[in-house]
């Protein structure tokens, strides 16, 4: 099985990375995180004007390769809720919201038990099912929390793990990148942290475990089997907390600081950890398919 991208998957990836990489995915966080949603949406539209929103259903390789981009930058909003249930809608043949969807419409969800709450209600056009209630805080504050009532069509639970796996990869990449460059620079005992052993193997497991995900990612977009999107948001969850830890622990105090932007990343990783199920959740329902 040949899991490298196409020359034209590649070229859509690095145009949403590009589109991303202008418009500054960190400090739209920020604004949201704030109070101000306009630069976290108009990176929302941007994107999908390029295309995004509309490959759900059809091209989840591409999805998957995007999204990764999408978490690399660190892009608030619902993503992976939304093109999980653009997904599901356009399976289902749905002709009244799947094409508003495709056209960058917002969409979230919750699916208990897993995902009992729908995040981002507030700014959405569909909430599947319907949001009940105040918003509950999170740990991340783009992405505040909303009880529902009722159920999520079919397969929204799967499409929505997987997503979350590729979104995953790319914060745990930045959260990895940021600290690489920082053990460049930060001298202790005048050598660059980056040159004494023990913080070398740390990078290094954090790397390896971020790259054996990867293919488990793309292994569940082109199959879409329960058991590889389980496999898929296991790994990637353990693999982007991994990074998450060591970047943490090598910046020291500085990492926790609002003003810096490892924080962003860091509780972006923690709350997705658990979103759509849990690894432990994923490794046993995996299991139950051996």
């Amino acid at each position: 099985m040949r899991f490298a991208l196409t020359t034209e998957q590649r070229e859509f990836r690095d145009a949403v990375d590009a589109l991303l990489r202008d418009a500054h995915g960190v400090a739209a966080a920020r604004a949201w995180a704030a109070g101000d949603t306009k630069p976290g949406l108009e990176i929302w539209r941007g994107l999908a004007a390029i295309g995004l929103h509309g490959l759900a259903g059809e091209y989840p390789v591409e999805l998957c390769a995007t999204l990764e981009r999408v978490g690399y930058h660190a892009a608030p909003g619902p993503y992976p809720e939304s093109l999980a249930v653009t997904a599901s809608l356009a399976a289902a043949g749905d002709d009244e919201w799947g094409p508003r969807l495709a056209e960058g419409g917002i969409a979230t969800a919750a699916v208990a038990p897993h995902c009992p709450y729908a995040p981002n209600a507030d700014i959405a056009d569909l909430c599947l099912p319907v949001a009940v209630g105040a918003p509950i805080a999170s740990l991340d504050p783009t992405r505040p929390l909303f009880a529902v009532e009722g159920e999520a069509p079919e397969h929204v639970f799967d499409n929505a793990a997987l997503f979350t796996a590729a979104q995953l990869l790319g914060l745990g990449r930045a959260a990895l990148d940021m600290t690489v460059a920082y053990a460049k620079q930060r001298v202790q005992f005048g050598r660059p942290i980056g040159e004494y052993q023990a913080v070398k193997h740390r990078l290094a497991d954090a790397h390896t475990g971020l790259e054996f995900a990867r293919p488990l990612v793309f292994a569940g977009a082109l199959s879409l089997a329960r058991s590889d999107v389980s496999a898929a948001k296991a790994a990637a969850s353990e693999a982007a907390y991994r990074a998450a830890r060591a970047a943490l622990q090598l910046h020291g105090a500085i990492g926790y600081t609002d003003e810096y932007d490892l924080s962003v990343y860091f509780k972006k990783i923690r709350v997705l950890y658990s979103a759509w199920g849990t690894p432990s959740f994923h490794r046993e329902r995996l299991l139950m398919t051996l």
